[in-house]
């Protein structure tokens, strides 16, 4: 059996519960970022080998996440929002905490380039920051759970700096400025 329905050739496609929607809409953009950012951390889980099961548990939580996205009935959304908020593997801030206990101080902006596998922890900060530009958006016509929007925000601080703790375990040499600077 192939993939290509041809259902989609002429530009809609159906949620996760059914509904057809225009590709085009703002929900379509939202968990496609979502999408983009989960393939991107399967492109850096093979770099940051030390981190590839926390990296799967991110993924699989955002699966989770995209189909609270790509739902519209409000039942089979708050089915999938248990389901998301249901998976407490790993905390986000404690996670956080350690790396930032592992790096030390930052003194300033970071200038992304430290090592390829810091770099690609960076694209992936980047596109989640991304993802939650879009989810707050798409959170001014529909009802997104606080969860979702703690969850991508705290992702990105995290990426941001499992890059850092990267680079440093692979003797990169950081690039950088103070606020004073500019």
């Amino acid at each position: 059996m192939s993939i290509a329905t041809g259902k989609g050739d002429y530009g809609s496609t159906n949620l996760f519960t059914g509904e057809k929607i225009s590709k085009a809409d703002l929900k379509v953009e939202t968990y496609g970022t979502g999408d983009e950012l989960i393939s991107f951390l399967g492109w850096l889980k093979h770099d940051a080998k030390y981190f590839a099961d926390f990296i799967e548990w991110v993924q699989i939580k955002l699966y989770k996440l995209n189909a609270v996205l790509a739902s519209s009935a409000e039942t089979k959304k708050n089915e999938c929002v248990d389901n998301f908020e249901e998976d407490k593997q790993y905390s986000l801030d404690f996670f956080l905490s350690e790396l930032e206990k592992e790096y030390g101080r930052l003194d300033g902006f970071i200038i992304p380039s430290e090592t390829p596998p810091s770099s690609k922890a960076d694209i992936c900060r980047s596109i989640c920051r991304r993802f939650e530009r879009r989810v707050i958006s798409l959170s001014a016509h529909e009802k997104i759970d606080k969860e979702i929007l703690i969850f991508i925000n705290r992702l990105s601080d995290v990426l941001f700096m499992m890059a850092r703790v990267m680079a440093k375990r692979e003797g990169g040499t950081t690039y950088g400025f103070k606020r004073t600077d500019t």
